[in-house]
């Protein structure tokens, strides 16, 4: 089984959890929530901000990214769930191997399952997948640019204006496992890396 299954499948489970969870606290949120804020049908919609590979500080040097998104999205009452597909470039992103040796990540993606609670416009939700990174060589970096993929996750707040437009802020950790390169002399080498990345977006609801 490849080794990104068992996480992948983890995640799954906590988003159901989630959503079970926002289910049997319908009556508890029921004053919050009104029939005026839908959270049901397809958006899409753009993504900008930060990508670093140590926890998050929006005060350090990071680096930008920007992209672009679509999903589908359903109210259970209070609660949420729904699929999305994501596409971002990073600029300047590079993870250090030894010395002179580093991989650059620049374009990514990944597809999340969603879940949460609203609160009229408002929406709390968690979101976990499986994300992809374009890794290019670079210094004494000799195997060719590679994709390697690893699991992904997170969660956000998102604001839904009355005429179809959102709001969110979304805060996500992505693990990309194993990841195999060759350096000048032949030396072969093995490296697991981790990107965090603050993002803000802005959509449209059809």
């Amino acid at each position: 089984m490849p080794n990104f299954l068992p996480r992948l499948l983890l995640g799954a489970v906590f988003v159901s959890a989630l959503g079970a969870a926002a289910a049997s606290a319908q009556d508890r949120f029921a004053p919050y929530y009104g029939d005026s804020a839908s959270w049901s049908g397809f958006y899409a919609g753009v993504v900008g901000g930060v990508s670093t590979k140590e926890v998050p500080n929006v005060f350090a040097r990071n680096n930008l990214l920007g992209g672009a998104m679509i999903g589908y999205t359903t109210s259970l009452g209070p609660t949420v769930v729904g699929a999305e597909l994501e596409g971002t470039y990073t600029s300047g992103k590079e993870y250090s191997l030894t010395g002179n040796a580093s991989l650059a990540q620049t374009w990514s993606g990944a597809a999340k399952l969603r879940a949460g609670v609203s609160f009229d416009s408002m929406l709390l939700y968690g979101t976990v997948g499986y994300g992809w990174a374009r890794l290019d060589p670079k210094g004494n970096v000799v195997s060719d640019p590679r994709w390697a993929g690893g699991f992904t996750y997170g969660a956000g707040v998102e604001y839904l204006f009355r005429n179809g437009l959102t709001t969110r802020l979304e805060y996500t950790q992505s693990r990309y496992d194993n990841v195999e390169s060759t350096l000048a002399g032949g030396i072969k080498r093995t490296d697991s890396f981790v990107n965090h990345a603050i993002k803000a977006g802005l959509s449209y609801r059809f």
